[in-house]
């Protein structure tokens, strides 16, 4: 199940869906707690084959969260 909710409740261990240049939509694992500012929200996010990376998203951006089988 996806269910699209904003970033600022991302929390450890939520898979979302983002589109990378290079592979397309891909599933993505929050691997530490996302640091929140006043405009802004960073997470250290894990994809299968590849070094971690930061992603940073403007307040009130959805990102989909991937839940269950």
């Amino acid at each position: 199940m996806a269910i699209d909710f904003e970033v600022q409740r991302l929390q450890i261990s939520d898979v979302i869906l983002i589109a990378l240049p290079d592979a397309g939509e891909v599933e993505a694992t929050v691997v530490r707690d996302p640091e929140r500012t006043d405009t802004t929200v960073r997470a250290t996010l894990r994809v299968a084959g590849r070094d971690d990376f930061v992603q940073e998203w403007p307040l009130d951006t959805l990102v989909t969260v991937v839940r269950g089988p």
